[in-house]
Order: structure tokens, then sequence, then C-alpha cells
């Protein structure tokens, strides 16, 4: 429940302007988790892409990049993995 009041009393303050930012251990906490697995989500996305890239770019043949094909797929996997985790997350915050 004291995450809500807080969360509530940040977005009434974002909404008029006031710069505050809630000392609620529990809401700080969710907002950096939920900032961070964000941030990963990127950080994975650019990643597989870079690799695909570099792929292209040094023509690396079909035998070379099929032993990475499985890795860039478990990279893509986890990035779902990480959003469901984040959700997750979020409903718990929702209930308490």
């Amino acid at each position: 429940m004291d995450k809500h009041i807080s969360d509530i009393i940040v977005q009434a303050c974002k909404k008029e302007g006031i710069d505050y930012k809630s000392i609620n251990p529990n809401y700080v906490r969710f907002c950096n988790d939920a900032k961070r697995l964000g941030q990963i989500i990127f950080e994975l996305n650019a990643l597989t892409d870079e690799l695909e890239s570099i792929f292209k770019r040094h023509n690396i043949d079909n035998g070379e990049e099929r032993l990475f094909e499985a890795d860039i797929k478990k990279l893509h996997d986890i990035d779902h993995d990480l959003v469901k985790l984040a959700t997750k997350i979020q409903k718990e915050n929702e209930k308490n």
C-alpha cells in the first residue's frame, strides 16, 4: 500500500511541476529495478543487432554464422524473459 501512496504523490508532483523524489525504500527499489530491467532489455537488443551487423559486414559464411545463431536466439529469449520478469514485478507492486 505504501508504494501506491508514494506513486500517487510522485505523479501528482510531476503533474504540478514539483521536483519530488520519494524516500520510501520500497518505491525507490521498485523504480530502480524497473529502470535497470529496461536498460538491460535495451542493451540486449542493441547487442544482438550489433552482432548481426558484424556478421553481415564481414560476410560471415553460413557455417560460422550458424555457430552463433543459437547464442543470438538465447539473447532474444533472455530479452523476453526479462520482459516477463518486469511484468511480474509490476504486478507484485500493484498488489502491495
